[in-house]
Order: C-alpha cells, then sequence, then structure tokens
C-alpha cells in the first residue's frame, strides 16, 4: 500500500497540472500531447535502460490503456478543464475507487473483508467532506453539471482499466512470463496514445467549418506557466511516475479497489495547490476530511 500512498501524492500533483493543461489547450489536445510525451519518455526507460518488451505487447494492458488513458483521459480534461482540479479529483477518484472495488469482486472474484470494506468506507467519508461543500469553484449549475457528467465517466472508465490492468498481471504471472510496472504502464501507453489521437482526430474532422466554441469553460487566475510546461509535467507526474506507481500497486494487492481508495486522498492532496493556482481556498471541513482519510490509510496498512 506504500506504493498507493506514492500514488496518490503523484495523481494529487498531475491533477493541478492537467487541470492548467487542458484549460490552455483544450482537453484533445491537452490529453493526446501528454500520452505522446509520456510514450516517448517510457520508450527511453524501457529500450533504452531495460530489457526492453521480452514477452511483446499484452492486449489486456493495451485495452486498459485505450479505456483509461484514451477515452478516460478525454473525459477526465474535459472535466478538469470546466470545473477544476478539486471538484474534478474528487468525483473522479470516488467514483472510480467504488466502481473499482465492485468490478474486482465480481469480475475478479476479489471480495474484501469488512474491516477493509469499513476503512475504505472512512477514507472516502474524509475526502468527500474534505473537498466539499468547498474548495469549490464558484461554478453556474450547467457548468456544474457538465463537469461532474464528465468526471464520473473518468472514474467508471478508470475502474474498467485497472482491473483490466491486474487481469493482464494475473495471466502473466500464471503463464510464468511476468511484466514489471514499467512495461504494463509502457503497454498502456500505446493503447492510450492510440485511442487519444484517434478521439482527438475525431473531434477535429467533425468540428471543421464550426464557429461555436465547444462549451464554457471555467476561469482561473493567469497561469504561472506556459502551456507545454504544464503538458510536460504532466506527463512525467501522470502517465509516467503515476501511473508506474499504480500499477506497482495493483500487482501487489488482490483487489484493485484498494489501491484506488489510497488514490482518491489525491483530491485533499491536490488543494493547497488548486488553492495557489486555482484561487479555491480551503475550509475548516477540510482539515477533519485530511484527518478521517489519514486514520483510514493507516487502517488499511494495518488490516
Amino acid at each position: 500500500m506504500h506504493a498507493a500512498i506514492l500514488t496518490a501524492i503523484l495523481f494529487a500533483l498531475t491533477g493541478v497540472c492537467a487541470a492548467q493543461a487542458s484549460s490552455l489547450l483544450g482537453a484533445g489536445r491537452a490529453n493526446a500531447w501528454r500520452l505522446v510525451i509520456a510514450l516517448g519518455v517510457l520508450a527511453l526507460w524501457v529500450h533504452g535502460f531495460g530489457p526492453g518488451l521480452r514477452h511483446g505487447l499484452r492486449p489486456w494492458f493495451l485495452a486498459a490503456g485505450a479505456v483509461g488513458f484514451g477515452l478516460g483521459g478525454w473525459c477526465a480534461m474535459q472535466a478538469l478543464r470546466h470545473g477544476g482540479s478539486t471538484l474534478t479529483l474528487l468525483v473522479i477518484e470516488c467514483v472510480a475507487a467504488l466502481a473499482a472495488t465492485a468490478i474486482g469482486w465480481l469480475a475478479l472474484g476479489a471480495a474484501l473483508d469488512g474491516r477493509q470494506l469499513a476503512w475504505m468506507l472512512l477514507i472516502l467519508a474524509g475526502v468527500v467532506l474534505g473537498a466539499s461543500p468547498g474548495p469549490l469553484p464558484a461554478l453556474p449549475r450547467p457548468l456544474l453539471r457538465r463537469a461532474c457528467a464528465f468526471a464520473m465517466a473518468a472514474g467508471c472508465l478508470q475502474a474498467v482499466s485497472i482491473n483490466l490492468s491486474k487481469h493482464g498481471f494475473t495471466l502473466a504471472a500464471a503463464a510464468a512470463t511476468p511484466v514489471t510496472p514499467v512495461e504494463a504502464a509502457y503497454q498502456r501507453l500505446w493503447g492510450g496514445c492510440i485511442a487519444a489521437l484517434v478521439i482527438h482526430g475525431f473531434i477535429r474532422w467533425s468540428s471543421r467549418g464550426r464557429t461555436a466554441p465547444a462549451g464554457p469553460a471555467a476561469s482561473f487566475p493567469a497561469s504561472p506557466l506556459p502551456a507545454p510546461a504544464w503538458v510536460a509535467l504532466n506527463a512525467l507526474l501522470g502517465p509516467v511516475l503515476g501511473v508506474t506507481c499504480l500499477l506497482w500497486a495493483v500487482s501487489l494487492v488482490h483487489n484493485p479497489g484498494l489501491v484506488q481508495t489510497v488514490a482518491a486522498t489525491a483530491t485533499l492532496l491536490s488543494i493547497p495547490a488548486a488553492w495557489w493556482l486555482e484561487g479555491a481556498r480551503p475550509r475548516l471541513t477540510y482539515y477533519l476530511g485530511v484527518t478521517l482519510a489519514l486514520a483510514g490509510v493507516a487502517g488499511l496498512l494495518t488490516a
């Protein structure tokens, strides 16, 4: 679970970077470019300093990347553009934690005991308490609904993706051809890049000749960094380091929902940065939520 804690820290930073990148470049372009950059970094890592793909590409990891990075990443970028990092991470991570747990139980037969469920619910309660009713940006109701819809879709797709990855690790181990988390992250990126570029290309093709904007976006204070810097940081902290740590944790636990629940604390960890970049100041309930979430994480570590 220590890898899951590291994942939460990296995902918190990723959400803030992604919100800035998507607001400056648009969701499709920001998502596609961050995956292309991340693919190049991991290709150098795997082929330049590692053993390469010892057993070729695995379809389960490719599918996980297409679902999570491609379609899910596009939905997340839309939600970040419209609702900011705090609201988006809150919805995505909580929905993903619950959905990943249910899918792991129903599809993979990975049931949880009562203590694990109790600690997971305490973590999620702390996340919800700490992030709502604030600090959330003051959004018009249509914009809020749009952001929540995209974030819920992204959370469900993330849950499917993480369970596909777990199944891929299980099959690889059973065939005596184990896959390292770095190799898995690299293969997921291939699927994610292909899907993201197809989505981005389709959106550009379908919007040819249109002059109407894609929709309103939340207004944030002026960005302290240019768009390419946010995209590069998003790629490094998310698809490269964050997902590698996530897969490391997933490969060690029986139900991916446990990892996803700890990763949900990224919502709370992102709030100080969101305060600085988006002007969303935390309320007193934030500190109570952090306390509950930390107690839940500690309980899971000892369960």
